[in-house]
């Protein structure tokens, strides 16, 4: 694909967390398709996603994010031994106003620790004494990002850090009301996030728990509707709402496999699974054939189902079989024991 060099697009690249080795790039992918922002894809490294895109609005739908760390703008990509002044160099063509830091970091064994920190520190020294540039390494006006990855350096100005340490805010031991079951905070946005969640999309949990589902939609103005089986469960996830100021979640006490809800533009959750979480005495893969025929029932055309199921489960044969189309699946181990997947359907 020709890369698009309309005014105001520029080379990007976002540093991503390591935690799942696809998932991260997918949320991505989720975001700009939900912001309606369009792209090239160029060759990505690990943990570094590059892309070219309009600034302004990538730099907004930025802060959705909770696998990334921080967005750049592309000056270069260097082998890996590049000297500083190969790096510096193009630094200088930006005329940058004001300050300057530059920060290595290392993707996984890519350079040992020592190695990036006296990178670092040359960078800096060199930058200030033989080119003149201001450093400053505590507050400095622009960060210049060199990112160590498969053989190559990835210089970048660094435009804006991601969501995720907002998102992470919200996560288990910082809400009034948890339970060993809940969903982890920061794959619940990540999970919004691949639905193409946005602003004022109705977005349905009819296993809403803790409510961290809903607690996400509404940080992307999206409109939470949940439901559980379960009453002491209901009325707890109140505590987080208010906790969170959420209060324009929906909740309903009620049944997955025959919800009142009339439309959805979104469906995500968590369905209960294993020792710890209740499905009141019903079979696991009965819940799950009751619960995709009714989301499916309720999701608008081209709406998204995301959720959770034990790999061992075979539920994609109840997606088709209800006129949703499998788009991904990603496998998240949980620990030895048990690995769970994710899937992405398609109305």
């Amino acid at each position: 694909m020709a890369l698009n060099t309309q005014p105001g697009w520029a080379r990007l690249f976002a540093t991503v967390s390591g935690e799942h080795e696809r998932l991260p790039y997918a949320e991505i992918e989720g975001v700009l398709d939900a912001e309606n922002i369009p792209r090239n894809i160029l060759e990505c490294f690990t943990q570094v996603y590059r892309f070219t895109a309009p600034l302004e609005p990538v730099s907004k739908a930025f802060k959705r994010l909770a696998l990334s760390h921080f967005l750049c703008e592309e000056i270069g990509v260097f082998k890996q031994g590049a000297s500083c002044n190969e790096l510096i160099h193009p630094v200088l063509d930006l005329e940058l106003k004001g300050s300057v830091a530059f920060r290595v970091r290392r993707i996984r064994a890519s350079i040992s620790p020592e190695e990036a920190s006296a990178l670092e520190a040359e960078l800096n020294r060199k930058a200030s004494n033989s080119f003149g540039l201001l450093v400053d390494l505590e507050n400095p006006t622009s960060i210049l990002e060199v990112v160590s990855s498969d053989g190559f350096l990835i210089l970048g100005r660094r435009v804006c850090a991601s969501g995720r340490r907002s998102v992470l805010s919200r996560s288990g031991g910082r809400k009034p009301f948890f339970h060993p079951s809940s969903l982890k905070v920061e794959l619940a946005r990540t999970m919004l996030n691949l639905a193409r969640v946005r602003k004022g999309s109705v977005v349905v949990d009819p296993f809403s728990g803790t409510g961290t589902v809903l607690v996400e939609a509404h940080e992307l103005k999206a409109f939470p509707v949940g439901l559980d089986v379960d009453p002491v469960m209901v009325y707890s996830s109140l505590r987080n709402y208010r906790w969170f100021k959420t209060l324009s979640v929906c909740q309903v006490l009620g049944d997955a496999r025959h919800t009142p809800f009339r439309r959805a533009d979104a469906v995500v959750t968590d369905p209960p699974y294993g020792r710890r979480a209740s499905t009141h005495g019903s079979e696991s893969l009965r819940v799950y054939e009751a619960f995709v025929k009714d989301a499916s029932r309720m999701l608008s055309d081209n709406g998204w189902m995301v959720f959770l199921a034990p790999s061992r489960l075979p539920v994609e044969g109840f997606l088709e079989s209800n006129g949703l189309r499998l788009m991904e699946t990603y496998f998240i181990e949980v620990h030895m024991n048990l690995t769970r997947k994710l899937l992405v359907a398609k109305g």
